[in-house]
C-alpha cells in the first residue's frame, strides 16, 4: 500500500522557491507527513509535482519520499540522468514526452523514445507514463507508443 502527495512545487525551469527556502519551510512538514503515513502502514510515499524539481530531490529523499511523478522531459527532467543519480533512492513514474514527441514526433522518434524508457526501466525503478494525454496528441501516435511499449517491455 502506498500514498501519493500532490503538491506542485515547480514550473518548467525550476522550483517556485529556492532549495534553501524549500528546505527551511516545507521539508520539516513533508518529513512529518511521510513519517506519519509510513507509521500508518504506507510502504511507499510518492510525490507528484509538475515541473523541474531536480534541485530539491536530495531534500525529498531525506524527507523519506520513495518516488516522484511525472518526470516531465519538457521541464528538463531527464529520466536517464535522474536514474543514474537516484536509482537506488527514488522510483520514477513518467518520462514520456507529451509536449513534443507524442504530439508531433515521427513514428521512429516515438519508437526510440519509448524503447529508451523501457530499457531504462528493465532493472526496476522506472514506470513508463505520461503526465497527461491531451487532445494535441493524435490517437495514432499514442497507440503507436503503446504498441512499441508492448513489443519491448
Amino acid at each position: 500500500m502506498g500514498i501519493w502527495i500532490f503538491d506542485d512545487i515547480a514550473g518548467n525551469d525550476s522550483t517556485f522557491m529556492s532549495p534553501h527556502t524549500y528546505e527551511t519551510i516545507f521539508c520539516p512538514c513533508l518529513a512529518r507527513m511521510v513519517k506519519a503515513f509510513k507509521s500508518a502502514g504506507a510502504n511507499k510515499v510518492i510525490l507528484h509535482s509538475d515541473g523541474n524539481i531536480e534541485s530539491v530531490l536530495d531534500l525529498l529523499v531525506e524527507a523519506g519520499i520513495d518516488g516522484i511523478n511525472p518526470v516531465e522531459p519538457k521541464a528538463g527532467m531527464n529520466p536517464e540522468k535522474l536514474k543514474k543519480k537516484y536509482g537506488q533512492k527514488l522510483a520514477f513514474i513518467g518520462g514520456m514526452c507529451n509536449a513534443q514527441i507524442l504530439p508531433g514526433g515521427s513514428r521512429e522518434e516515438i519508437a526510440e523514445h519509448i524503447r529508451a524508457l523501457v530499457e531504462l526501466g528493465k532493472e526496476g525503478g522506472v514506470i513508463l507514463a505520461a503526465h497527461s494525454i491531451g487532445p494535441d496528441i493524435p490517437l495514432e501516435n499514442y497507440e503507436w507508443a503503446m504498441e512499441i511499449y508492448r513489443k519491448y517491455r
